[in-house]
């Protein structure tokens, strides 16, 4: 699948097969059907019990070049944004999810994670979108698809204080209903 850029393909590097933005031309019926199925499958996920959820023990990459590891944000709760340059829709959905960091302020974490740009084309793009909170890249969607189980882009997580998964959204996410996702969780107040 082809996704329709929205940003300068300059700064977009290889990387994983991840469907970021909107498809030109007609998909064939049993493409939708797999994506909807796989859509399922990772929402479904996301409503997974505390008890059973699989904690997040990678490292990552930051755009200064230094390396992060999600151990180091236990203790709080994290709200990890996958996005891309050429994902339309990580357009619209960073600065709703900005307000809700502003709003929050060091009660929650949040961080971004860039795939498949360049360091240059991440910083770009996160300074064309005003975000300020942490940053850190997955170049090659290892997290993403290995640890979080995302098929495409924008993809949230949403980690615990001891840094398990305990909620995954597939596609934009309303900043209402993050609120409500961390409320529900018992993650803010």
């Amino acid at each position: 699948m082809e996704a329709s850029p929205s940003f300068n393909d300059a700064y977009a590097s290889p990387g994983p097969p991840v469907w970021a933005g909107t498809v030109e031309g007609a998909m064939s019926l049993p493409r939708i059907l797999i994506a909807v199925a796989l859509a399922l499958l990772v929402a479904c996920g996301g409503d997974e019990p505390d008890g059973n959820a699989k904690q997040l023990d990678a490292t990552f990459e930051r755009f200064d070049g230094t390396t992060g590891r999600f151990s180091d944000y236990r203790g709080k709760p994290v709200v990890l944004n996958f996005f891309s340059s050429t994902c339309t829709p990580c357009r619209t959905e960073m600065p709703a999810f900005e307000r809700v960091h502003q709003r929050f302020g060091d009660a929650v974490v949040f961080l971004g994670m860039n795939v498949q740009d360049t360091v240059e084309g991440g910083k770009a793009f996160v300074e064309s979108v005003g975000i300020t909170w942490e940053l850190g890249r997955d170049p090659n969607g290892a997290i993403l698809q290995g640890e979080i189980g995302g098929v495409g882009l924008p993809t949230t997580a949403v980690l615990d204080r001891d840094g398990r998964i305990v909620y995954v959204h597939l596609g934009p996410l309303e900043a209402d209903e993050l609120t409500k996702q961390l409320r529900d969780r018992s993650l803010i107040t």
